[in-house]
């Protein structure tokens, strides 16, 4: 595995950013369009500016890895959710020219003030429906562009447990749908007790389907805190060890962290990787 980072963890315009990758030995993003000036979910496509991101990532020898494609799937408000699918089928283009593989979702909640905060709404049959639908439209982008789209358990969204995932992956059997593993993601206050347990049942049920895995930590209160690799409470050993059991090979990508973070926390993950 090869460390990489969320590219808006760096201030600055695009060339300035991956010149900050390539001087700290980091060449793998996930990418965000908004590191190059543009909107995370573009309402058109600016061939001017996707070719200088094309352009830049070669010049400092970065992978783009995955993009940013995060809306709320489940929107109670249903012309922007429908609005976020049109801007989806945007991005698979930009993706496509771009030679990304794959493309990061958030999927969602009923929560009408934020795609990041819990709603009871969440549990009805309604939102499920609603997160089936808009999963079918994403899909034929993405198998029209040769796309994967990469979902993640979040504690706030429709997919909060390894359990509804698998039976979200269950659903669709796509090629095209995978799970992006991110340990920090998998705890609830309750669970950090049974560290192992809970890593080793996650990767039972999703292992086979990872096509992304995420490095962030987290500590441990009345609430989960989310903090850089190497401040927290998750056992990385355990954690890198699962994802080498998978035979997972592809990017370990920081995130939840400061700029200023990033040296601290990039040795810390050389460490648990063994990189000599």
């Amino acid at each position: 595995m090869q460390i990489g980072i969320f590219s808006k963890t760096f201030e600055g315009n695009l060339e300035t950013i991956f010149k900050k990758l390539n001087t700290l030995g980091i060449y793998h993003t996930q990418f965000n369009l908004t590191s190059a000036g543009m909107e995370t979910l573009p309402d058109h496509i600016d061939e001017i500016s996707i070719k200088k991101v094309k352009d830049t990532a070669e010049k400092y020898k970065i992978k783009l890895d995955a993009i940013s494609g995060t809306f709320n799937m489940i929107d109670p408000d249903t012309q922007s959710r429908a609005d976020g699918i049109r801007r989806f089928g945007v991005l698979s283009e930009i993706a496509s020219v771009l030679e990304i593989p794959i493309i990061t979702l958030c999927t969602g909640s009923k929560n009408p003030q934020s795609k990041w905060k819990w709603d009871e709404k969440n549990l009805s049959s309604e939102a499920w429906d609603d997160l089936m639908k808009t999963t079918e439209q994403l899909l034929a982008y993405a198998h029209k562009s040769n796309l994967i789209l990469g979902i993640e358990t979040e504690a706030s969204n429709i997919i909060n447990t390894p359990y509804k995932a698998r039976e979200y992956l269950d659903s669709f059997k796509s090629k095209h749908l995978g799970i992006i593993m991110d340990g920090a993601n998998l705890f609830l206050p309750s669970q950090v007790c049974n560290m192992e347990a809970v890593l080793n049942e996650a990767f039972e049920l999703l292992g086979k389907d990872i096509v992304l895995a995420h490095g962030k930590d987290f500590t441990n209160g009345s609430e989960l805190d989310f903090v850089a690799a190497g401040d927290g409470v998750l056992d990385f050993d355990i954690y890198i060890q699962l994802l080498r059991k998978y035979k997972y090979h592809g990017p370990f990508i920081m995130h939840g962290l400061s700029e200023k973070q990033i040296p601290g926390s990039l040795e810390f993950l050389k460490g648990k990787l063994g990189y000599v």
